[in-house]
């Protein structure tokens, strides 16, 4: 970051955050500049990328989005875009389907990893878990991650006696993180705001099928990989049939979902992202 702020003296200038962009631009830098979207998911970050884009758009010479889904985000926050998709990666030597399964503990097993905010809707897994419960006695639901809403949910969870059914782990180590891939039988998703989320990126690398709330950017993910299923409603017994069908077809999904992230290994994101550079001018 100091280095940065002395000097503009690179061949490229690769962006990530909106804020950066401000610092950046007025300094008016004489090279090429990549703008890349995650996403903006609260009104601060909003505001951000439509005021950036406003004082400076026609300075950035390429836009890199995560997801068609996010080049949608962008339209609606900031007015008419040109971007390219470029999917998010994953290390397909870390996060594998070869790996053992320590943490397996129901069947089915489920898995949600987030920082646990309240858009991500993770309450929604817990208490349909209930109601899965009666169609699978001995379901299993782990929720990694850490956040606003742990407290809230671990309370949940023990006053509706489901403390043998669902772990709420907290933050654990990259590690372990990858056995709790490899030991569960679907990766669920509720959550409300995505781009290109990488916890389903990780969960294919081990050849687990999704499912996963129907918002844009998940339908997207499914549509792509042909790795699983979405659901639509909120309601209990709609997640459970999907969760049926996702399970049923569980070898059919695995197999597709190792086939996509395979073909979006970081080696062949690094490929695309070096493609743009050539566009733009740049000699690596």
């Amino acid at each position: 970051r100091r280095v940065l702020f002395r000097s503009l003296d690179f061949d490229i200038i690769h962006s990530h955050q909106s804020r950066v962009n401000y610092y950046l631009l007025f300094r008016n830098p004489t090279k090429p500049i990549v703008l890349h979207y995650h996403g903006a998911s609260n009104k601060i970050q909003q505001i951000n990328f439509k005021l950036s884009m406003l004082l400076h758009k026609n300075k950035i010479s390429k836009i890199i989005s995560v997801s068609n889904a996010g080049i949608s985000q962008m339209k609606k926050i900031a007015g008419p875009i040109n971007a390219s998709v470029v999917y998010n990666g994953v290390d397909t030597d870390f996060y594998k389907n070869t790996l053992s399964q320590p943490f397996k503990k129901g069947e089915p097993q489920l898995l949600f990893v987030s920082a646990l905010r309240k858009y991500k809707n993770t309450m929604i897994l817990v208490n349909m878990m209930s109601k899965l419960l009666e169609i699978f006695p001995n379901a299993h639901l782990q929720i990694v991650g850490d956040g606003e809403e742990f407290d809230n949910l671990k309370s949940v969870i023990k006053q509706g006696s489901l403390d043998k059914s669902i772990d709420l782990t907290g933050k654990i180590t990259d590690e372990e993180l990858r056995l709790r891939y490899s030991s569960c039988d679907i990766y669920i998703s509720a959550s409300e705001f995505e781009v290109c989320p990488v916890p389903t990126l990780e969960a294919m690398a081990c050849g687990k099928p999704l499912l996963l709330y129907a918002i844009e950017p998940h339908k997207e993910i499914i549509d792509a990989s042909g790795a699983g299923n979405t659901f639509s409603s909120f309601e209990p017994i709609e997640i459970v049939k999907k969760i049926e069908v996702v399970y049923k077809n569980k070898i059919l999904y695995s197999k597709s979902a190792l086939s996509f992230a395979l073909s979006h290994s970081w080696k062949e994101i690094c490929k695309q992202v070096s493609n743009i550079y050539d566009d733009i001018g740049i000699d690596k």
